[in-house]
């Protein structure tokens, strides 16, 4: 799966009115074009980036122009928006296909207390991972990444992946909320030093910087986390048998290791059943069924 995260890089672009930020849009998308991405993410309500909210939402407008760049471009998009409904407006962050329809939304859950002040309805907690053609996917919006119950839920409905898009950077929570839920996170930041992607073990692959308004990498969704616990021993047994159609990784400190296959007629499924592997989220539920089932108080 190829995906390219933008920066607004709103310290060096004057911006005076939202028309500036969709021409930086058509034109970063331009150049992106040139990699074929799968997937572009974009930041929290990116076209007002650097420019006063005047009470305006544009809703129909803002899909409309994502909805022809997704056309345009053959590429997956997702980013938030406002969303005006009958309810009100909800912070939404919106996933179009290649074809240009929007097949899934997340309402931000969370907003902050100027954004219910200024008319923001938050979403339900109820909310669904959105089924795509990579698998499912999921969204967090900005304020949202304090809250990570929400992650681990849309983590344990199947969603591998969760796009974080957001006015501000972060930091240090997403690579902990991405190692703990073994998520990879599409960070589409704002700033033009905090957009990237960090892989299901907290580690940023790559990330925008003052000559890099966007960057992009490949991610393999099939590379899964196990504990070592019990089962670490068998990784000699399953590197001599694939040997380099696969990837291993080991994390000592965190006593993790992860299988990545790299050949296509190899499945992490296939090598999980057969060596009768628990992965690091199932280990963790496992663990915890037993602690409640015995526990005293």
């Amino acid at each position: 799966m190829k995906i390219a995260t933008i920066s607004m890089a709103c310290e060096h672009r004057k911006i005076e009115k939202i028309q500036d930020n969709l021409e930086y849009i058509e034109k970063t998308f331009e150049e992106i074009s040139n990699i074929k991405p799968d997937l572009v993410c974009l930041p929290e309500i990116f076209y007002y980036a650097g420019v006063e909210k005047r009470g305006d939402f544009y809703s129909s407008e803002i899909k409309v122009f994502l909805k022809n760049l997704a056309k345009k471009y053959k590429t997956c998009i997702a980013g938030s928006i406002y969303d005006e409904r009958e309810k009100g407006v909800f912070n939404t962050c919106v996933f179009i296909n290649r074809e240009g329809e929007i097949i899934g939304k997340y309402d931000k859950i969370h907003p902050t207390e100027s954004e219910i002040e200024d008319g923001i309805i938050p979403g339900s907690k109820e909310q669904k991972v959105v089924e795509t053609e990579f698998g499912y996917l999921a969204a967090q919006i900005c304020f949202d990444a304090n809250w990570f119950d929400e992650w681990k839920k849309f983590s344990d409905m199947g969603a591998k992946l969760i796009v974080f898009s957001s006015s501000y950077p972060g930091g240090k929570v997403l690579n902990s909320i991405s190692l703990l839920n073994s998520i990879y996170i599409v960070a589409s930041i704002r700033e033009e030093l905090k957009a990237g992607i960090i892989d299901n073990t907290g580690r940023w692959i790559v990330k925008t910087n003052r000559f890099s308004y966007w960057v992009w990498c490949d991610i393999n969704l099939e590379r899964t986390v196990f504990h070592w616990d019990f089962q670490g021993d068998r990784l000699k047994g399953i590197l001599k048998e694939y040997r380099d159609k696969i990837k291993i990784e080991t994390f000592g400190d965190e006593a993790l290791f992860t299988i990545e296959p790299i050949s296509k007629d190899v499945k992490i499924d296939e090598i999980i059943k057969k060596y009768e592997l628990v992965t690091y989220k199932e280990y963790i539920k496992r663990a915890t069924k037993i602690q409640d089932k015995t526990r005293t108080k």
